[in-house]
């Protein structure tokens, strides 16, 4: 039996993919003749693994190269050293990652799985796959070519009975749920003038009301990037440095309007009241918990369809099979085509065309949807997640974030803006926002016996902010060292006060680079090999190095001008100032913290 083992972001991602494959094959066991399926790793015993003679495996990797959440139990029991070479002699196996190539552990949790894997016992079917987020075309650069080795593969060496042939890649789709709808009225909530959230029941244990105390604006009105410092009331839940605050943001009014007008549009009506209800077709596809109870057509818009989402294939596959248009139809299986990926990425990725837009681009199919089909073509919306910008120890009621609100033109002619970060900037002081704090990817030193470097270009400064505000009493300027970047310092030094504070009374060696201020452009991995003797002399002394902001090209650069400050002030070459930050990297010296 082929089984399926994933996580959250794999399971989003390859998962769409999966369905718009020859995954539909039913691999089956000849003694218990059960259908494949795919569960998260958590819930996959060891006894399980030892039975099983086939199974996928799917996964990303989080923070420092840590496994997700959904692995780390499973991880934890493949990692026993108890368990014998051949344990899993018996078992064929591969294993995709989904990574981003702009972190230097680059999909290293499917890396080590692979390995662990064949040092017990387990016989691999291919190569191992490593999906790039960095990719134009995201992970399906490799995962379409890797799938269709895997089916090869499967067909191979798990052949189908004669006259069995494998399933048509566009087979319809079947919605996940029976979705049925009644057109009544809720109870109106307890709260007067809010709508009940649909994640009430689903409450975390460690989830709170956060309340706006203030949402102000850190860079000049004249400049483009608007970034907020957000300030909100807690019920004295505590946290560390590096912990994150993550929240549910709710789309915007004009954004679900729009969403109405162009189900309007093709006459597709449901009524905002609507009591909308799901029910199981599989126990493989359980109805999410946000979903069981009672929820209207209103909130579904409001709390649940990410209305910004930019569509994947499975988007145009289904369209293709509602479509009255033999155009229309023509289109969106180019769009599923192997070779009309550039085109797809060219119509939805680059110019961020969200599935709202395709619906109005495609009128013949958006007026055969239902609210089935619905819950099929918009994926929820998940939780964000802010590094904490703020100290416990100096406020200890209250919990900062800082936000750069997204906003950017393409050649469409609206503007494309972030979903939560447009959420967050419209919220006003007293407003509530249902939260609550996880750990996050830096593991910050308890003490300051050794220097701390931090590099944060832009945002990316607020964990360091929280590490230096929570320290600052007993640090010295040789204990700390900044380097912050930005474009200009009159518009987007972002908590200069504090930074500039903390500088002149001595507790912080703070190095700032502002790109723009001069004719030739100053970044801080500039900075840092300007200032590489104090760089060299706090690496001597063990120094911890932390690294957080934008993926794209930063990270590298920075990482590149410590080898630099190395071969330079260190005397090393260059291959021993590579194996010095592998060793740091190990020894959790050097933390890294981007994204996209």
């Amino acid at each position: 039996m082929l089984k399926l083992w994933i996580g959250p972001r794999a399971c989003r991602t390859l998962g769409g993919f999966l369905k718009n494959s020859q995954s539909s094959i039913d691999f089956c066991d000849s003694e218990t003749d059960d259908r494949s399926h795919a569960k998260p790793l958590d819930e996959f015993s060891l006894s399980d693994l030892v039975q099983e003679r086939c199974i996928v495996f799917v996964c990303s990797t989080t923070g420092q190269g840590e496994e997700p959440d959904n692995m780390k139990s499973f991880w934890k029991l493949l990692l026993k050293r108890s368990l014998p070479c051949n344990l899993l002699g018996n078992l064929r196996f591969a294993v995709i990652g989904l990574g981003d190539s702009s972190y230097a552990k680059f999909n290293f949790v499917a890396k080590r799985l692979q390995k662990r894997l064949s040092q017990l016992g387990g016989q691999s079917l291919l190569p191992l796959g490593l999906a790039d987020d960095q990719h134009d075309l995201g992970y399906d650069a490799v995962a379409d070519l890797w799938m269709q080795n895997l089916w090869t593969k499967l067909l191979e060496d798990y052949p189908l009975p004669a006259g069995v042939r494998p399933l048509s890649k566009n087979l319809p789709i079947n919605p996940r749920w029976t979705v049925t709808s009644e057109a009544k009225f809720l109870e109106p909530p307890t709260e007067p003038g809010r709508i009940r959230s649909i994640f009430y029941s689903t409450k975390r244990s460690n989830e709170f009301n956060a309340k706006v105390l203030e949402n102000s604006r850190q860079t000049d009105p004249s400049h483009f990037q608007d970034v907020r410092l957000i300030r909100f009331q807690t019920e004295g839940q505590e946290y560390a440095p590096g912990d994150l605050l993550v929240l549910r943001p709710k789309n915007l009014a004009w954004k679900v309007k729009e969403f109405k007008d162009a189900l309007a549009e093709s006459k597709v009506s449901i009524p905002d009241s609507a009591l909308v209800q799901l029910s199981e077709t599989s126990e493989n596809t359980p109805v999410p918990d946000a979903l069981k109870a009672e929820v209207t057509f209103q909130q579904l818009c409001e709390e649940y369809f990410d209305l910004f989402a930019i569509p994947r294939r499975r988007v145009f596959q289904l369209l293709s099979q509602i479509t009255d248009s033999d155009l229309e139809k023509e289109k969106c299986l180019e769009f599923c085509s192997a070779e009309g990926q550039q085109d797809m990425y060219s119509y939805t990725s680059r110019p961020r065309r969200n599935t709202v837009e395709v619906l109005r681009d495609f009128p013949h199919a958006t007026k055969n949807i239902t609210l089935d089909v619905l819950f099929e073509i918009f994926p929820p919306i998940k939780p964000r997640e802010f590094s904490i910008a703020s100290s416990f120890k100096a406020v200890k009621n209250e919990v900062h974030i800082l936000v750069a609100v997204v906003k950017y033109k393409t050649n469409l002619k609206t503007e494309r803006i972030g979903l939560c970060s447009n959420y967050l900037a419209d919220l006003s002081a007293g407003d509530q926002v249902a939260t609550w704090i996880k750990p996050g990817c830096f593991k910050f030193p308890q003490t300051l016996d050794n220097p701390v470097i931090m590099v944060g270009p832009g945002t990316g400064v607020a964990p360091f902010r929280s590490f230096i505000l929570e320290v600052a009493d007993s640090a010295t300027a040789l204990d700390l060292i900044l380097f912050y970047g930005c474009r200009y310092k009159a518009k987007d030094f972002l908590c200069k006060n504090d930074f500039e504070h903390l500088s002149r009374s001595g507790n912080l060696t703070l190095i700032c680079a502002f790109s723009r201020d001069q004719d030739e452009k100053i970044y801080v991995q500039d900075k840092i090999r300007e200032h590489g003797h104090a760089v060299w002399q706090a690496l001597e002394r063990k120094a911890s190095i932390f690294v957080a902001g934008n993926s794209k090209n930063m990270p590298q650069q920075v990482r590149q001008a410590f080898m630099d400050v190395c071969v330079q002030h260190g005397q090393l070459s260059e291959l021993e100032a590579a194996q010095l930050m592998e060793r740091m990297e190990k020894a959790s010296r050097y933390q890294t913290e981007c994204w996209s």
